[in-house]
């Protein structure tokens, strides 16, 4: 029996079959007792070992809790059909696209299922270059997200006042013309705000798209937004340091706000191969095999 991954209160063994491993749990159990005695005298011994899943098929990345398999036995129950399961990829994120799930997911279940790299490969230059060249619907490439009031609040470290991001695209300075005679009541300025927590403010992606939304069009979002990374000249000024910026990204609350944007095609596509990362890693393969499609088998195939 050979350990092959471990977390927190989770061991993975490689085994032979179901039999064994029941054979197995009992035995560790009892070593484990025997070497922690109950000292403390409860009414059960605190260590309480537990033969959960029995995986088919088991492919363990690189990174710590990151995992897929098949498994067959579950619970104390034999299933009729191996059921897939992952732990630690980024295709569980709810705020995930589709297509990053869609292709995660698939090139993990091709390689628990042992499919050989040239099959895998094959999908996921597919899947590059259908991105790349722009053949996909907007819909499966938009990130959705929900607006936090506490991600788009900021603060005046002099006097602590609360400011919304939406509010400092009209004030360059905390207080500005609040006082008599438009005399500031405070002065410091909005490059200087920090976070409610007194950090250093970031303004990126998704959020950066919701701002430019507010300066140059009339959508009102509410508690969740979407957004895309595009391919823009246009400009939108930094809340705070109240400098030019070039659209990267643009936000919207239906499909339909994106239908005259440009997405950055390139950046979606390299999303393809980061989705494959983790698998690539583990197996030691090339990466950029996918990029290419080409995998080299030979040491003169470098030169």
């Amino acid at each position: 029996m050979k350990v092959v991954y471990g977390h927190t209160d989770s061991i993975y063994v490689q085994i032979d079959s179901v039999e064994t491993a029941e054979i197995a749990i009992k035995e560790i159990e009892a070593s484990v007792r025997e070497h922690f005695p109950n000292v403390m005298g409860l009414k059960e011994h605190p260590v309480q070992l537990e033969f959960e899943k029995y995986f088919s098929a088991l492919g363990v990345g690189t990174v710590r809790n990151r995992n897929a398999g098949l498994v067959s036995w579950e619970d104390g129950k034999l299933l009729d059909k191996p059921k897939f399961t992952m732990t630690g990829f980024t295709a569980k994120r709810v705020s995930e696209t589709k297509l990053a799930k869609d292709i995660q997911t698939t090139a993990l279940k091709m390689w628990v299922n042992q499919k050989p790299l040239t099959e895998i490969n094959k999908y996921l230059t597919d899947c590059y270059k259908t991105v790349l060249n722009g053949d996909v619907d907007n819909s499966v490439i938009i990130k959705r997200s929900r607006l936090r009031k506490k991600r788009l609040t900021v603060k005046c470290p002099e006097c602590n006042r609360k400011y919304h991001l939406k509010e400092l695209n009209n004030i360059r300075v905390c207080g500005q013309e609040e006082g008599r005679d438009g005399i500031h009541k405070c002065g410091n300025s909005v490059s200087n705000f920090t976070t409610i927590e007194g950090k250093r403010p970031s303004i990126g992606s998704g959020i950066a798209g919701v701002i430019s939304a507010w300066q140059n069009t009339d959508i009102v979002f509410d508690d969740s937004y979407l957004y895309l990374k595009v391919i823009n000249h246009h400009t939108y000024i930094n809340p705070l340091s109240k400098e030019k910026r070039r659209i990267e990204y643009m936000a919207g609350t239906t499909y339909i706000d994106f239908e005259n944007c440009v997405p950055d095609y390139k950046h979606y596509a390299e999303q393809v191969v980061k989705k494959a990362e983790p698998i690539y890693k583990a197996m030691s393969w090339d990466i950029s095999a996918i990029r290419t499609g080409k995998i080299q088998t030979s040491l003169e195939e470098w030169f």
